[in-house]
């Protein structure tokens, strides 16, 4: 079996992706004073950041097999999505005011 760039391609673009979620969490952690406990939105954005990076990896794993690929892509979705939602819920949580 013979790779070529095409093979990298789109977990890289899938990797470099992940680039936001992990600037957001250090722009949401910074101020804390040194030895602060990480804010909990922070420390979503970054498991965010590390599973869109292991759909990437999955990804350059599974290579050309389609079920493969269909399972790394189903995990990664219900994965960054329910990351999503828990951070929507904290986010709403910590609102104030009527709803």
């Amino acid at each position: 079996m013979e790779t070529s760039l095409g093979d990298y391609l789109i977990p890289a673009i899938l990797a470099v992706s992940s680039l936001p979620a992990f600037v957001a969490a250090r722009l949401m952690s910074r101020g804390r004073p040194r030895g602060a406990p990480v804010p909990p939105l922070a420390l979503l954005m970054r498991l965010v950041g590390v599973a869109i990076l292991a759909g990437a990896l999955g990804l350059l794993w599974a290579g050309e097999d389609g079920t493969r690929r269909l399972a790394v892509i189903v995990a990664m979705v219900v994965a960054v999505n329910g990351l999503g939602l828990v951070l929507l819920f904290k986010l709403g949580r910590g609102r104030s005011g009527p709803r």
